[in-house]
């Protein structure tokens, strides 16, 4: 009897172990977004799966090359242009949302790319590393949002370049009452699931729980919450057309 006690209870193991399912979020996903909001994005679109994921934060880069090694089963969420490299992630087809680069600023003559002085980046933000490396910007990478936007507020720099809608959730925050936003010219980047190429199998039914959160308006309202935080404790984000010069603001 109890050896059958003990077979049973290893096997109960084993096959909680085979159902794990491990997502990597990004440190600076994590930071922008808050936590909660990511794993509660991410719990509902494997809902309809019967998949309850287990979330890690990790640097950038090591948890990308875990979850391309297999170690991890899923990436959060990604821009396509950081992914070339990782051969072993699968993208789901439907993207989870467009992000646009933005050049934020506390006076409007600033809100531009800068090839003499300084911008500040987000560390692990690689969407503002490419681009800095494209055009030879001269780019200093800080730990998180925050710190990038308190770096305004001291005048370390005049210029933020991150994501619109991603820099958006900390501004609370930065201690920042108002802030400029100039996106720069182009189209959006799309933001991707992606997972390991082990779960292809899965591809199409978490493609189409994707689907239908963007057909209910959940993931629209996620992102529309993280636009209006700022706004709640009393902030205000003005989106500028171009850059203004001193000139342009003495004479509107």
């Amino acid at each position: 009897m109890k050896l059958l006690i003990a077979m049973a209870a290893m096997l109960f193991a084993l096959q909680s172990i085979a159902k794990e399912y491990n997502i990597n979020v990004s440190e600076s996903m994590s930071f922008h977004l808050g936590k909660k909001q990511v794993e509660q994005i991410f719990t509902a679109i494997y809902k309809p799966l019967d998949i309850a994921p287990q979330f890690h934060y990790l640097p950038s880069q090591r948890g990308l090359r875990w979850v391309n090694l297999g170690q991890f089963d899923a990436e959060a969420g990604r821009v396509e242009s950081a992914m070339h490299q990782f051969d072993s992630l699968i993208p789901i087809p439907t993207p989870l949302a467009t992000v646009r680069l933005a050049v934020f600023c506390l006076d409007p003559q600033f809100c531009k790319v800068n090839h003499k002085e300084g911008m500040v980046i987000i560390e692990g933000s690689l969407l503002s590393v490419q681009f800095c490396e494209r055009f030879a910007l001269n780019c200093h990478a800080v730990q998180n949002t925050i710190s990038a936007f308190q770096a305004l507020a001291k005048s370390h720099s005049h210029q933020l370049l991150a994501t619109d809608h991603f820099s958006i959730g900390s501004l609370c925050d930065s201690g920042l009452q108002k802030i400029y936003m100039y996106i720069l010219p182009g189209q959006g980047v799309n933001v991707r699931h992606y997972i390991h190429k082990k779960h292809l199998p899965l591809l199409s039914k978490i493609d189409l729980s994707i689907k239908e959160k963007l057909a209910s308006g959940e993931l629209n309202a996620f992102i529309d919450r993280l636009s209006n935080e700022f706004a709640n404790c009393n902030g205000q984000i003005i989106e500028i057309d171009a850059p203004l010069s001193p000139k342009d603001q003495l004479n509107p």
